[in-house]
């Protein structure tokens, strides 16, 4: 990114669409602008007000028309980037937007990298780190609460809550400060039970906002969810009943299912991304051999199993096999086929098994789908429900940061207790309080911000 530069990107994905969006910013959007942008009456932009749309035409370097178009300016500061920003809506579809993009790089604009708009704002003030990480959860939403949970973080949720410990931190340093800078006063601002007493509160705080990751994570990730279990007991008809359409074939001879068939299911809230697996067995050719690994290697990979048995016939070796090789992972035992008569009870799976959920369904008519829906959201999520407006740790980067922080306060909690010098106890308070200002992005090194604002979209 060259300091002065005016950046222009296509914002609308690709395709065909009604409305495409090129967005121009930087120190020479109106410069630009005003050169490819005629109005319906033919008269040139002028000087246009700060967000007013303009109807008109965008025309290319030889004064022909490219297309039909509205275009808002939105001048420095009050606009996403903080800079002179124009939007120029044209017709969808990849000529349109391409030739608009094109008449504009033609005046002096340059084609902006990934991110680079959201880097802006975050490099003008206009956000911090964590509010500009939120923007791409925002967009990568799968369910309508990782859509909440990003724009609770947009809005600057976390970032206030982390300014707020933050500031905690800071009062305890300057005590800190003063007791060393001050010996021989004999001052003591602050007692030293009453440091201690502040640094196990912002302890709590801590401890508190790393217990939300699992759930923030969930959130924006999903629950890897894998259906295992042998040949035609109904794994694929129970991917097809779950996700409510035709997703894996269906077919009762054993072993249609060779590869992984992956698809999205929203249980209120928590996204599981659900993977129908080939059925696992003593293989019997060369392409079957190759299902089953790729089936083993997904249970080991996954973070819940949906084990299916066939609840119409008896048990085999294969089953109590599957069922010793899933013991040590999270799991829901599902008996289908329950609208046939049983052939089994629960009793049957053995009392090593006991303690695993068991869900009887059918998964060509549906019976007990949602008694199995809320067992798996019981078994990830507890009785806490997932959509409450909490302030949570969503991202990794985030979590180690605020660990290491943690870990830094409790380390001056403990000089304090054991009478380490001040000096020592004051550099642990200040690297929390560097980790807590790396989440905001006050601190953060250049190649962590690149690494960032690269995961974004051209044109965000």
């Amino acid at each position: 990114m060259f300091e002065g530069d005016t950046i222009a990107a296509i914002s609308t994905p690709p395709g065909v669409g009604g409305i495409g969006v090129v967005r121009v910013s930087g120190p020479g959007t109106l410069p630009v602008v005003q050169q490819v942008f005629v109005r319906v009456t033919g008269h040139g932009l002028g000087n246009p007000a700060s967000h007013r749309a303009y109807h008109g035409y965008i025309v290319d370097a030889e004064g022909q028309r490219v297309d039909e178009v509205l275009l808002c300016v939105m001048r420095h500061p009050h606009s996403y980037t903080c800079e002179d920003v124009a939007e120029i809506s044209c017709h969808g579809g990849s000529i349109s937007t391409r030739r608009v993009l094109e008449a504009v790089l033609a005046r002096g604009a340059r084609v902006a990298e990934p991110g680079e708009f959201t880097k802006r704002a975050f490099l003008n003030g206009r956000l911090d780190l964590a509010q500009a990480e939120a923007v791409i959860d925002l967009i990568q939403a799968r369910t309508e609460a990782s859509h909440r949970a990003a724009l609770h973080q947009l809005e600057g949720a976390l970032s206030r809550h982390l300014r707020e410990v933050r500031e905690a931190l800071l009062q305890v340093s300057v005590y800190l400060e003063a007791g060393i800078d001050f010996p021989e006063e004999d001052i003591e601002l602050v007692a030293a039970g009453g440091l201690l007493e502040r640094l196990d509160g912002i302890d709590v705080q801590f401890d508190r906002l790393l217990s939300t990751f699992e759930r923030g994570r969930l959130l924006r990730e999903g629950l890897a969810t894998a259906i295992v279990g042998r040949p035609n007991v109904g794994k694929s008809s129970l991917l097809n009943a779950l996700v409510g359409r035709d997703r894996a074939i269906v077919s009762p001879q054993p072993g249609t299912t060779r590869d992984t068939i992956e698809a999205e299911l929203d249980l209120d809230g928590l996204l599981l991304r659900v993977i129908d697996t080939a059925g696992i067995r003593t293989a019997h050719d060369d392409i079957e051999q190759e299902g089953v690994r790729r089936a083993r290697d997904v249970v080991a990979q996954a973070e819940l199993l949906l084990v299916v048995f066939d609840g119409s016939m008896a048990l085999t070796p294969d089953d109590y096999a599957l069922l010793t090789e899933t013991a040590a992972k999270p799991r829901v035992l599902v008996q289908n086929k329950c609208d046939l008569p049983p052939c089994w009870s629960r009793a049957a799976l053995g009392s090593a098994h006991a303690a695993a959920l068991f869900v009887p369904v059918s998964a060509s008519r549906g019976d007990g789908l949602p008694g199995l829906e809320q067992a798996v959201i019981r078994h990830v999520l507890g009785d806490a429900p997932l959509n409450r407006d909490e302030v949570r740790l969503t991202q990794s980067r985030h979590r180690q940061l605020i660990g290491v922080a943690l870990r830094n306060v409790r380390a001056a909690a403990d000089g304090l207790r054991q009478g380490t010098p001040l000096e020592f106890v004051a550099f642990d308070v200040t690297e929390a309080i560097e980790n807590v200002s790396e989440v905001l992005g006050e601190s953060a090194a250049g190649e962590v911000l690149d690494r960032i604002f690269s995961q974004f979209c051209i044109g965000k």
